[in-house]
């Protein structure tokens, strides 16, 4: 991995564009019996493999999709994976907030995978999470089945257990209802009860020694008023930190979306 050219392409060369090319792969990858679409991007290839590997876990319902981080992670010399979790933009199925883990566990190990490896030359040594919002807790919660995870990265993550127990269960349904327009859905109820008979399991604080053993960033947004790290993150951390755990948190003066303020 090159760090600096995180923000830069290589030098362009006529002689040898066709074979050092960056490529983007359409996806199409079966998580709970449906089918769950996304691309792969893959870097230049005056990088040698085989490739540090990323896996993407968007939020909801999907509209940041961090592509410019995802650019980034390529031109720095990485793999890079973003599957649309079930009923998210295209992808079959219906959204549920128990359904995110099971569909990150299956793309993580389908990427693990000798075959799959191989023929996109990962890394399998090297693949990490990165999550952001409600796909920060979707790294957390899957990263316990998933012991080749080399690190994970959680973003301004959202815990609907905070959520709960801060009484913020309204702001959690108009989410639902006005953002999951877009999502497959049978109805915004059905999707906040899924979240309210869950979110204990799926709570981040609850789940924090599924990186015990893993390199963590955790990136919190100052101005996040959509999950404030005072009760989603911090708290986290704080248990991470008791626990010896190999973690680095990282602070930005921005809002939920890293918008600059």
């Amino acid at each position: 991995m090159i760090a600096a050219n995180a923000f830069k392409e290589f030098e362009y060369d006529a002689s040898g564009v066709e074979e050092y090319s960056p490529d983007i792969h359409e996806l199409n990858i079966i998580s709970g019996g449906c089918h769950i679409y996304g691309y792969l991007l893959e870097p230049d290839k005056r990088y040698e493999g085989p490739y540090p590997t990323v896996i993407m876990s968007h939020g909801f319902p999907g509209y940041t999709t961090n592509n410019d981080l995802e650019l980034a992670l390529m031109r720095m010399g990485c793999v890079v994976i973003h599957m649309n979790h079930r009923g998210a933009w295209g992808s079959e199925g219906n959204y549920l907030f128990t359904n995110l883990k099971d569909d990150l566990i299956a793309i993580a190990k389908w990427a693990h995978n000798p075959a799959i490896s191989e023929q996109y030359n990962i890394d399998p040594e090297n693949i990490f999470f990165i999550g952001h919002s409600m796909g920060g807790m979707t790294v957390i919660n899957a990263t316990k089945e998933l012991p080749f995870i080399k690190g994970v990265a959680t973003l301004a993550a959202y815990d609907l257990g905070a959520a709960f127990q801060h009484k913020l269960e309204k702001d959690l349904f108009l989410m639902i209802e006005t953002e999951g327009q877009c999502l497959k859905i049978n109805s915004a109820s059905e999707v906040f009860e899924n979240a309210l008979y869950n979110y204990h399991e799926l709570a981040i604080t609850n789940n924090y020694e599924n990186l015990l053993g893993h390199e963590i960033l955790v990136v919190e947004a100052k101005f996040d008023k959509i999950a404030p790290p005072d009760l989603m993150l911090k708290p986290l951390v704080k248990k991470l930190q008791a626990s010896g755990a190999s973690v680095k948190d990282v602070e930005f003066n921005a809002n939920h979306s890293f918008r600059t303020i």
